[in-house]
Protein backbone atom coordinates (compact mmCIF):
# COMPACT_ATOMS: atom_id res chain seq x y z
CA UNK A 1 0.00 0.00 0.00
CA UNK A 2 1.26 3.91 -0.57
CA UNK A 3 2.79 5.40 2.43
CA UNK A 4 3.52 8.79 2.20
CA UNK A 5 7.33 9.26 2.79
CA UNK A 6 7.96 10.99 6.27
CA UNK A 7 10.29 13.77 4.95
CA UNK A 8 7.11 15.29 3.15
CA UNK A 9 4.82 14.96 6.34
CA UNK A 10 6.11 18.02 8.36
CA UNK A 11 5.80 20.66 5.70
CA UNK A 12 6.05 24.36 7.33
CA UNK A 13 4.90 27.82 6.27
CA UNK A 14 5.87 31.63 7.76
CA UNK A 15 2.61 30.62 10.02
CA UNK A 16 3.52 27.23 11.17
CA UNK A 17 1.67 23.90 10.12
CA UNK A 18 -0.99 24.64 7.61
CA UNK A 19 -4.02 23.36 8.67
CA UNK A 20 -5.22 22.16 4.94
CA UNK A 21 -2.75 20.19 4.76
CA UNK A 22 -2.95 18.63 8.48
CA UNK A 23 -6.69 17.74 7.07
CA UNK A 24 -5.39 16.66 4.14
CA UNK A 25 -3.25 13.86 5.95
CA UNK A 26 -6.05 13.00 8.04
CA UNK A 27 -8.21 12.75 5.26
CA UNK A 28 -5.41 10.18 3.16
CA UNK A 29 -5.68 7.84 5.96
CA UNK A 30 -9.54 7.80 6.07
CA UNK A 31 -9.29 6.95 2.31
CA UNK A 32 -6.67 3.99 3.15
CA UNK A 33 -8.61 2.59 5.27
CA UNK A 34 -11.06 2.53 2.62
CA UNK A 35 -8.95 0.43 0.57
CA UNK A 36 -7.59 3.15 -1.33
CA UNK A 37 -4.15 4.92 -1.62
CA UNK A 38 -4.74 8.18 -3.91
CA UNK A 39 -4.02 10.79 -1.97
CA UNK A 40 -7.61 12.39 -1.43
CA UNK A 41 -6.49 15.02 0.38
CA UNK A 42 -4.44 17.09 -1.89
CA UNK A 43 -7.86 17.84 -3.55
CA UNK A 44 -10.08 20.40 -3.03
CA UNK A 45 -12.74 20.39 -0.36
CA UNK A 46 -15.65 20.27 -2.30
CA UNK A 47 -13.92 17.59 -4.69
CA UNK A 48 -13.22 15.55 -1.74
CA UNK A 49 -16.85 15.80 -1.15
CA UNK A 50 -17.93 14.60 -4.43
CA UNK A 51 -15.43 11.39 -4.24
CA UNK A 52 -16.41 10.44 -0.91
CA UNK A 53 -19.90 10.70 -1.39
CA UNK A 54 -19.61 9.09 -4.99
CA UNK A 55 -17.92 6.06 -3.21
CA UNK A 56 -20.04 5.59 -0.59
CA UNK A 57 -23.13 5.56 -2.69
CA UNK A 58 -22.20 4.14 -5.84
CA UNK A 59 -19.42 2.11 -4.73
CA UNK A 60 -16.74 3.99 -7.45
CA UNK A 61 -13.12 3.77 -5.91
CA UNK A 62 -11.48 6.48 -4.28
CA UNK A 63 -8.49 6.33 -6.66
CA UNK A 64 -10.26 5.79 -10.04
CA UNK A 65 -12.56 8.53 -9.94
CA UNK A 66 -10.20 10.92 -8.61
CA UNK A 67 -7.38 10.17 -10.87
CA UNK A 68 -10.12 10.94 -13.97
CA UNK A 69 -11.03 14.06 -11.93
CA UNK A 70 -7.45 15.20 -12.62
CA UNK A 71 -7.74 14.95 -16.41
CA UNK A 72 -10.33 16.69 -16.00
CA UNK A 73 -9.52 19.53 -14.41
CA UNK A 74 -6.51 19.77 -16.78
CA UNK A 75 -8.77 19.74 -19.37
CA UNK A 76 -10.80 22.15 -18.26
CA UNK A 77 -7.89 24.69 -17.48
CA UNK A 78 -6.53 24.14 -21.47
CA UNK A 79 -4.28 25.86 -22.64
CA UNK A 80 -5.91 29.13 -20.67
CA UNK A 81 -3.28 29.01 -17.81
CA UNK A 82 0.49 27.83 -17.43
CA UNK A 83 2.85 27.42 -14.45
CA UNK A 84 5.79 28.81 -15.26
CA UNK A 85 8.92 27.75 -12.94
CA UNK A 86 11.32 30.23 -14.37
CA UNK A 87 12.22 32.04 -17.54
CA UNK A 88 10.02 30.59 -20.26
CA UNK A 89 9.50 26.99 -19.19
CA UNK A 90 6.05 27.14 -19.19
CA UNK A 91 3.88 23.60 -18.41
CA UNK A 92 0.28 23.33 -19.16
CA UNK A 93 -2.23 20.83 -17.36
CA UNK A 94 -2.01 18.12 -20.33
CA UNK A 95 -1.92 14.77 -19.00
CA UNK A 96 -1.79 11.03 -20.21
CA UNK A 97 -3.51 8.75 -17.73
CA UNK A 98 -4.53 4.99 -17.61
CA UNK A 99 -6.38 3.44 -15.11
CA UNK A 100 -5.76 -0.11 -14.61
CA UNK A 101 -7.26 -2.97 -13.20
CA UNK A 102 -8.84 -6.36 -13.72
CA UNK A 103 -12.23 -6.78 -15.36
CA UNK A 104 -15.13 -5.42 -13.22
CA UNK A 105 -13.04 -3.43 -11.08
CA UNK A 106 -15.83 -0.36 -11.66
CA UNK A 107 -13.20 1.40 -13.74
CA UNK A 108 -15.22 3.22 -16.37
CA UNK A 109 -18.60 4.24 -14.23
CA UNK A 110 -16.19 6.50 -12.15
CA UNK A 111 -14.77 7.58 -15.84
CA UNK A 112 -17.53 8.93 -17.39
CA UNK A 113 -18.61 10.62 -14.06
CA UNK A 114 -15.35 12.33 -14.42
CA UNK A 115 -15.71 13.24 -18.04
CA UNK A 116 -19.61 13.48 -18.34
CA UNK A 117 -19.42 17.35 -17.76
CA UNK A 118 -17.32 18.16 -21.12
CA UNK A 119 -19.76 14.77 -23.05
CA UNK A 120 -22.62 16.95 -21.68
CA UNK A 121 -21.11 20.43 -23.43
CA UNK A 122 -20.38 18.58 -26.41
CA UNK A 123 -23.79 17.21 -26.83
CA UNK A 124 -25.12 21.04 -26.56
CA UNK A 125 -23.00 22.27 -28.83
CA UNK A 126 -23.27 19.60 -31.37
CA UNK A 127 -26.65 20.17 -31.47
CA UNK A 128 -26.41 23.74 -32.34
CA UNK A 129 -24.25 22.50 -35.15
CA UNK A 130 -26.76 20.38 -36.58
CA UNK A 131 -28.94 23.32 -37.02
CA UNK A 132 -26.24 25.57 -38.28
CA UNK A 133 -25.27 23.07 -40.98
CA UNK A 134 -29.03 22.73 -41.93
CA UNK A 135 -29.11 26.48 -42.04
CA UNK A 136 -26.24 26.06 -44.31
CA UNK A 137 -26.81 23.78 -46.93
CA UNK A 138 -30.03 25.38 -46.98
CA UNK A 139 -28.70 28.90 -47.84
CA UNK A 140 -26.53 27.61 -50.24
CA UNK A 141 -29.25 25.58 -52.44
CA UNK A 142 -30.76 28.90 -52.38
CA UNK A 143 -30.13 31.44 -55.18
CA UNK A 144 -28.05 34.27 -54.51
CA UNK A 145 -30.31 36.86 -54.45
CA UNK A 146 -33.12 34.90 -51.93
CA UNK A 147 -29.91 34.49 -49.81
CA UNK A 148 -29.56 36.04 -46.31
CA UNK A 149 -25.93 35.99 -46.57
CA UNK A 150 -24.17 36.09 -49.91
CA UNK A 151 -21.35 33.75 -48.87
CA UNK A 152 -22.24 31.61 -46.17
CA UNK A 153 -19.55 29.92 -43.72
CA UNK A 154 -19.75 26.47 -43.14
CA UNK A 155 -20.14 26.25 -39.23
CA UNK A 156 -17.60 23.46 -37.64
CA UNK A 157 -18.08 21.09 -34.23
CA UNK A 158 -16.33 22.94 -31.18
CA UNK A 159 -15.92 19.50 -29.03
CA UNK A 160 -13.80 19.07 -25.81
CA UNK A 161 -13.83 15.15 -26.66
CA UNK A 162 -12.39 12.44 -29.40
CA UNK A 163 -12.30 9.03 -28.92
CA UNK A 164 -10.80 7.01 -32.06
CA UNK A 165 -9.48 9.52 -34.76
CA UNK A 166 -6.86 9.79 -36.87
CA UNK A 167 -4.08 12.02 -36.39
CA UNK A 168 -5.15 14.45 -39.29
CA UNK A 169 -9.08 14.03 -37.93
CA UNK A 170 -7.69 15.10 -34.45
CA UNK A 171 -5.86 17.86 -35.02
CA UNK A 172 -8.54 19.07 -37.39
CA UNK A 173 -10.76 19.15 -34.47
CA UNK A 174 -8.24 20.66 -32.01
CA UNK A 175 -7.93 23.74 -34.97
CA UNK A 176 -11.58 24.13 -33.92
CA UNK A 177 -11.21 24.28 -30.21
CA UNK A 178 -7.47 25.78 -29.23
CA UNK A 179 -8.80 25.57 -25.75
CA UNK A 180 -7.35 22.05 -25.85
CA UNK A 181 -9.66 18.57 -26.04
CA UNK A 182 -8.90 15.23 -24.56
CA UNK A 183 -8.85 11.59 -25.99
CA UNK A 184 -11.55 9.69 -24.10
CA UNK A 185 -11.28 5.52 -24.63
CA UNK A 186 -13.18 3.41 -22.45
CA UNK A 187 -10.62 0.83 -23.51
CA UNK A 188 -7.08 2.56 -23.87
CA UNK A 189 -6.07 -0.66 -25.45
CA UNK A 190 -7.61 0.51 -28.62
CA UNK A 191 -5.73 3.84 -28.18
CA UNK A 192 -2.34 2.44 -28.65
CA UNK A 193 -2.98 -0.67 -30.66
CA UNK A 194 -4.25 1.08 -33.57
CA UNK A 195 -0.90 3.29 -33.83
CA UNK A 196 0.42 3.48 -36.94
CA UNK A 197 -2.87 1.46 -38.63
CA UNK A 198 -3.11 4.56 -40.88
CA UNK A 199 -0.08 5.66 -41.99
CA UNK A 200 3.74 4.00 -41.92
CA UNK A 201 5.25 6.96 -39.36
CA UNK A 202 5.89 6.38 -35.93
CA UNK A 203 2.21 7.12 -33.55
CA UNK A 204 4.28 6.97 -30.22
CA UNK A 205 6.57 10.03 -31.61
CA UNK A 206 3.52 12.21 -32.83
CA UNK A 207 2.04 11.45 -29.14
CA UNK A 208 5.13 12.88 -27.85
CA UNK A 209 5.11 16.22 -29.39
CA UNK A 210 1.54 16.33 -27.82
CA UNK A 211 2.86 15.23 -24.16
CA UNK A 212 5.55 17.79 -24.93
CA UNK A 213 3.11 20.93 -26.58
CA UNK A 214 5.26 20.90 -29.66
CA UNK A 215 4.18 22.41 -32.03
CA UNK A 216 2.25 19.91 -34.48
CA UNK A 217 2.02 19.95 -38.73
CA UNK A 218 -1.26 18.07 -40.16
CA UNK A 219 -1.43 17.56 -43.88
CA UNK A 220 -4.05 15.64 -44.86
CA UNK A 221 -5.40 15.84 -48.93
CA UNK A 222 -3.73 19.13 -49.82
CA UNK A 223 -2.29 22.57 -48.95
CA UNK A 224 -5.74 23.82 -48.19
CA UNK A 225 -6.70 20.88 -45.84
CA UNK A 226 -3.50 21.69 -43.58
CA UNK A 227 -3.70 22.19 -40.21
CA UNK A 228 -0.55 24.01 -37.89
CA UNK A 229 -0.77 24.16 -34.10
CA UNK A 230 1.56 26.22 -32.12
CA UNK A 231 0.48 24.85 -29.28
CA UNK A 232 -1.49 21.64 -28.93
CA UNK A 233 -3.59 20.74 -25.65
CA UNK A 234 -4.37 17.35 -25.95
CA UNK A 235 -4.85 14.69 -23.03
CA UNK A 236 -5.74 10.95 -22.90
CA UNK A 237 -7.78 9.03 -19.91
CA UNK A 238 -8.71 5.58 -20.71
CA UNK A 239 -9.16 2.18 -18.98
CA UNK A 240 -6.79 -1.17 -19.33
CA UNK A 241 -6.81 -4.39 -17.75
CA UNK A 242 -3.83 -5.64 -15.96
CA UNK A 243 -3.43 -8.58 -18.45
CA UNK A 244 -3.06 -6.03 -21.11
CA UNK A 245 -0.19 -4.17 -19.79
CA UNK A 246 2.81 -5.67 -21.55
CA UNK A 247 1.41 -4.99 -24.72
CA UNK A 248 1.44 -1.27 -24.29
CA UNK A 249 5.28 -1.84 -23.55
CA UNK A 250 5.79 -3.57 -26.35
CA UNK A 251 7.63 -2.14 -29.64
CA UNK A 252 9.71 1.04 -29.10
CA UNK A 253 7.43 2.47 -26.52
CA UNK A 254 9.56 1.46 -23.90
CA UNK A 255 12.72 2.47 -25.52
CA UNK A 256 11.54 6.16 -26.58
CA UNK A 257 10.01 7.29 -23.31
CA UNK A 258 6.48 6.91 -24.77
CA UNK A 259 5.41 5.22 -21.38
CA UNK A 260 6.90 6.77 -18.85
CA UNK A 261 5.20 9.86 -19.66
CA UNK A 262 2.10 7.63 -18.80
CA UNK A 263 0.36 8.00 -15.35
CA UNK A 264 -1.12 5.05 -13.49
CA UNK A 265 -4.29 4.40 -11.85
CA UNK A 266 -4.53 1.26 -9.21
CA UNK A 267 -7.25 0.91 -6.85
CA UNK A 268 -5.44 -1.36 -3.91
CA UNK A 269 -8.87 -3.04 -3.48
CA UNK A 270 -10.24 -3.66 -6.93
CA UNK A 271 -13.11 -6.77 -5.69
CA UNK A 272 -16.71 -6.57 -6.89
CA UNK A 273 -18.45 -4.37 -4.23
CA UNK A 274 -22.54 -4.92 -2.40
CA UNK A 275 -25.02 -2.51 -3.78
CA UNK A 276 -25.44 0.43 -1.20
CA UNK A 277 -28.46 1.92 -0.75
CA UNK A 278 -27.64 5.21 0.92
CA UNK A 279 -28.74 8.29 -1.21
CA UNK A 280 -26.22 10.87 -2.26
CA UNK A 281 -26.84 13.60 0.79
CA UNK A 282 -26.52 16.07 -2.27
CA UNK A 283 -26.58 16.83 -5.94
CA UNK A 284 -23.06 15.33 -6.99
CA UNK A 285 -23.60 15.19 -10.49
CA UNK A 286 -24.64 18.79 -10.53
CA UNK A 287 -21.52 20.03 -7.88
CA UNK A 288 -18.89 17.96 -10.40
CA UNK A 289 -20.59 20.01 -12.96
CA UNK A 290 -19.98 23.31 -11.53
CA UNK A 291 -16.71 22.94 -10.64
CA UNK A 292 -15.80 21.98 -14.68
CA UNK A 293 -18.15 24.97 -16.16
CA UNK A 294 -16.44 27.44 -13.61
CA UNK A 295 -13.42 26.79 -15.45
CA UNK A 296 -14.36 26.16 -19.01
CA UNK A 297 -16.32 29.40 -18.70
CA UNK A 298 -12.94 31.56 -17.37
CA UNK A 299 -12.72 33.89 -20.05
CA UNK A 300 -9.44 34.56 -21.86
CA UNK A 301 -7.60 36.35 -24.87
CA UNK A 302 -6.64 35.28 -28.45
CA UNK A 303 -4.56 36.70 -31.07
CA UNK A 304 -5.07 37.86 -34.56
CA UNK A 305 -5.35 33.70 -35.46
CA UNK A 306 -7.72 32.74 -32.61
CA UNK A 307 -4.60 31.18 -30.52
CA UNK A 308 -5.29 31.07 -26.92
CA UNK A 309 -3.18 33.36 -24.90
CA UNK A 310 -2.50 31.70 -21.94
CA UNK A 311 -2.51 33.38 -18.31
CA UNK A 312 0.68 33.00 -16.49
CA UNK A 313 1.26 31.57 -13.18
CA UNK A 314 4.05 31.53 -11.10
CA UNK A 315 4.97 30.29 -7.97
CA UNK A 316 5.27 32.27 -4.57
CA UNK A 317 8.64 32.28 -3.16
CA UNK A 318 8.41 29.36 -0.62
CA UNK A 319 6.03 27.18 -2.95
CA UNK A 320 9.29 27.45 -5.38
CA UNK A 321 11.65 26.92 -2.69
CA UNK A 322 9.77 23.60 -2.05
CA UNK A 323 9.25 22.29 -5.29
CA UNK A 324 13.35 22.52 -5.69
CA UNK A 325 13.95 20.89 -2.50
CA UNK A 326 11.45 17.92 -3.72
CA UNK A 327 12.99 17.98 -7.34
CA UNK A 328 16.71 17.56 -5.65
CA UNK A 329 15.06 14.63 -3.94
CA UNK A 330 13.25 12.89 -6.54
CA UNK A 331 17.14 13.75 -8.70
CA UNK A 332 18.38 11.76 -5.86
CA UNK A 333 16.21 8.48 -6.10
CA UNK A 334 16.28 8.50 -10.06
CA UNK A 335 20.25 8.13 -9.30
CA UNK A 336 19.93 5.45 -6.90
CA UNK A 337 17.00 3.52 -9.11
CA UNK A 338 19.08 0.41 -10.56
CA UNK A 339 16.10 -0.60 -12.73
CA UNK A 340 16.36 1.24 -16.07
CA UNK A 341 12.98 1.56 -16.31
CA UNK A 342 11.65 3.10 -13.20
CA UNK A 343 14.44 5.45 -13.58
CA UNK A 344 12.75 7.25 -16.98
CA UNK A 345 9.78 6.82 -15.02
CA UNK A 346 10.95 9.31 -12.12
CA UNK A 347 12.78 11.66 -14.68
CA UNK A 348 9.65 12.45 -16.16
CA UNK A 349 7.85 13.47 -13.05
CA UNK A 350 10.21 16.79 -12.81
CA UNK A 351 7.34 17.59 -15.46
CA UNK A 352 4.39 16.64 -13.59
CA UNK A 353 5.05 18.55 -10.64
CA UNK A 354 4.56 21.31 -12.53
CA UNK A 355 1.31 20.60 -13.81
CA UNK A 356 0.22 18.88 -10.76
CA UNK A 357 1.04 22.35 -8.88
CA UNK A 358 -1.48 24.23 -11.78
CA UNK A 359 -4.10 21.67 -11.81
CA UNK A 360 -4.72 21.97 -7.92
CA UNK A 361 -3.95 25.80 -7.56
CA UNK A 362 -6.82 26.06 -10.08
CA UNK A 363 -8.92 23.38 -8.94
CA UNK A 364 -8.72 24.99 -5.35
CA UNK A 365 -9.78 28.52 -7.48
CA UNK A 366 -12.43 26.70 -9.38
CA UNK A 367 -13.67 25.50 -5.51
CA UNK A 368 -13.49 29.06 -3.91
CA UNK A 369 -11.02 27.69 -1.70
CA UNK A 370 -7.57 29.94 -2.95
CA UNK A 371 -6.65 32.45 -5.75
CA UNK A 372 -4.85 32.16 -8.95
CA UNK A 373 -2.34 34.65 -9.18
CA UNK A 374 0.15 32.72 -8.61
CA UNK A 375 0.81 28.77 -7.59
CA UNK A 376 1.39 28.81 -3.39
CA UNK A 377 2.86 26.29 -1.04
CA UNK A 378 0.04 24.29 -0.35
CA UNK A 379 -0.69 23.33 -4.06
CA UNK A 380 2.97 22.62 -4.34
CA UNK A 381 2.97 20.30 -1.28
CA UNK A 382 -0.62 18.50 -2.65
CA UNK A 383 1.63 18.06 -5.74
CA UNK A 384 3.95 16.17 -4.20
CA UNK A 385 1.36 14.10 -2.62
CA UNK A 386 -0.20 13.14 -6.07
CA UNK A 387 3.99 12.43 -7.49
CA UNK A 388 4.64 9.96 -4.27
CA UNK A 389 1.23 7.93 -5.39
CA UNK A 390 1.73 8.00 -9.39
CA UNK A 391 5.69 6.92 -8.59
CA UNK A 392 4.50 4.11 -6.21
CA UNK A 393 1.72 2.75 -9.14
CA UNK A 394 4.46 2.81 -12.09
CA UNK A 395 6.27 0.68 -9.53
CA UNK A 396 3.49 -1.55 -9.07
CA UNK A 397 2.65 -1.45 -13.06
CA UNK A 398 6.63 -2.17 -13.94
CA UNK A 399 6.02 -4.82 -11.77
CA UNK A 400 3.02 -6.43 -13.39
CA UNK A 401 4.20 -5.70 -16.77
CA UNK A 402 7.62 -7.56 -16.01
CA UNK A 403 5.92 -10.28 -14.06
CA UNK A 404 3.56 -11.25 -17.20
CA UNK A 405 6.77 -11.47 -18.92
CA UNK A 406 9.30 -14.01 -16.38
CA UNK A 407 9.23 -17.34 -17.65
CA UNK A 408 8.22 -20.79 -15.63
CA UNK A 409 11.46 -20.75 -14.22
CA UNK A 410 11.83 -17.48 -13.11
CA UNK A 411 8.58 -17.30 -11.50
CA UNK A 412 9.53 -20.65 -9.22
CA UNK A 413 12.82 -19.15 -8.08
CA UNK A 414 11.04 -15.83 -6.60
CA UNK A 415 8.48 -18.26 -5.29
CA UNK A 416 11.22 -20.20 -3.73
CA UNK A 417 13.25 -17.44 -2.26
CA UNK A 418 12.67 -16.00 0.71
CA UNK A 419 11.68 -12.95 2.11
CA UNK A 420 14.78 -11.73 2.38
CA UNK A 421 18.16 -13.42 0.96
CA UNK A 422 21.69 -13.02 0.78
CA UNK A 423 23.30 -13.44 -2.69
CA UNK A 424 24.73 -16.64 -1.71
CA UNK A 425 21.58 -17.81 -0.45
CA UNK A 426 19.65 -17.18 -3.80
CA UNK A 427 22.40 -18.88 -6.03
CA UNK A 428 21.72 -22.02 -3.61
CA UNK A 429 18.51 -22.01 -4.69
CA UNK A 430 18.35 -20.86 -7.96
CA UNK A 431 20.77 -23.70 -8.62
CA UNK A 432 18.25 -26.13 -6.63
CA UNK A 433 15.73 -24.91 -9.31
CA UNK A 434 17.95 -25.24 -12.57
CA UNK A 435 18.89 -21.71 -12.70
CA UNK A 436 22.84 -20.77 -13.65
CA UNK A 437 24.63 -18.65 -10.98
CA UNK A 438 25.42 -15.98 -12.95
CA UNK A 439 21.74 -16.07 -14.95
CA UNK A 440 19.76 -15.95 -11.22
CA UNK A 441 22.02 -12.79 -10.43
CA UNK A 442 21.65 -10.95 -14.21
CA UNK A 443 17.61 -11.80 -13.18
CA UNK A 444 18.13 -10.05 -9.77
CA UNK A 445 20.12 -7.37 -10.82
CA UNK A 446 17.29 -6.92 -14.03
CA UNK A 447 14.44 -6.98 -11.96
CA UNK A 448 15.79 -5.33 -8.93
CA UNK A 449 13.13 -2.34 -7.73
CA UNK A 450 10.89 -4.05 -9.53
CA UNK A 451 10.77 -7.94 -8.06
CA UNK A 452 13.74 -7.16 -5.84
CA UNK A 453 14.61 -4.27 -3.74
CA UNK A 454 18.40 -4.27 -2.63
CA UNK A 455 18.85 -4.49 1.46
CA UNK A 456 22.29 -3.33 1.64
CA UNK A 457 25.62 -4.76 -0.29
CA UNK A 458 24.31 -8.68 -1.03
CA UNK A 459 21.53 -8.58 0.35
CA UNK A 460 17.90 -8.38 -1.16
CA UNK A 461 14.20 -8.49 -0.52
CA UNK A 462 11.41 -9.20 -2.66
CA UNK A 463 8.71 -7.21 -3.36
Amino acid sequence: MFKKPLKHMATRNKKGVDPMLILGKAVDMSISMRGGDFPLGAMPMKIQRIVREANDCYGYPVDYLAGAMLVALGLGIGNTHFARLKGKWDESAILFMALVGRPGACKSHPLNFAIRPFSDIDGVNNSAFQKELAEYNRQCELPMKERTVAHPIMPVNKRFLISDATPEAMMLIHSHNLRGICMWNDELAGWFKNFNRYNKGSDEEYWLKLYNANPIFSDRKGAKDSVYIGRPFVSVVGTIQNGILNELAQGSRSSNGFIDRLLFVIANNQDKQAWSDKEPSFDIEASWAEIIGKLVDMPYKTDEDGKVIPTILGFSPEAKTRLYQWQRENTEDCNREENDALKGVFSKFDFHAIRFCLIIQMARWACSEADKTEIDLVSVENAISLVDYFKATATRVQGIIKDLSLSELQRAVIAALPEEFTTEQGVEIATANSMAERTFKDFVKRFTGIHFQKVRHGVYAKL
